[in-house]
């Protein structure tokens, strides 16, 4: 009876690691089919950097980042979700940050787009205005599909908002 417990419990043991290995097989397959589409973004180096690019106010230097996407929406969009996540490296600065500033969504009509953003920039000199609109603006230029792309911020057009903001300064 201990040796047909032993071969059982043997058995069962052998099941729930075939399981197991098959399950994790399966996660691993789901991972490897998620496809992932070259985009690109725009970073700012600040003056004085060596590196090169386009100039854009306060002789800053707006350079070119390669990233890979999940577009489960559109392209634009998860761009821009991507941009709005990006963590700065060394001397590429990301200004498409603020307080609760999200994403809302990206309307397609006509051959233009329009991005909707909710929540603010941080915005903490003048400086900072040219980077945030050279930033959104270059990343939109990419997607020659769109005629037109329209930013708006809390339901204001970018110029409108950055408008109010640089008025502060």
């Amino acid at each position: 009876m201990k040796k047909f417990l032993k071969i059982i419990s043997v058995f069962f043991l052998l099941l729930l690691l075939v399981i197991n290995y098959g399950c994790r097989k399966d996660e691993q397959q789901q991972s490897e089919d998620v496809l992932t589409t070259p985009s690109t973004i725009y970073l700012v180096a600040l003056e004085g950097t060596k590196l090169t690019g386009k100039t854009i106010g306060c002789n800053d230097i707006l350079i070119t980042k390669n990233i890979n996407v999940i577009a489960k929406k559109t392209l634009l969009q998860a761009t821009l979700d991507e941009l709005l996540q990006y963590k700065e490296i060394d001397e590429l600065k990301n200004f498409i940050k603020g307080p609760g500033l999200m994403l809302v969504q990206v309307t397609v009509s006509a051959g233009m787009a329009d991005v909707y953003f909710k929540g603010d920039f941080l915005i903490s000199g003048t400086c900072d205005i040219p980077r945030i609109k050279e930033q959104l603006v270059e990343t939109a230029k990419k997607f020659t599909e769109y005629k037109k792309v329209n930013f708006y911020i809390n339901n204001q057009t970018l110029d409108e908002y950055l408008s109010v903001a640089n008025a502060s300064f």
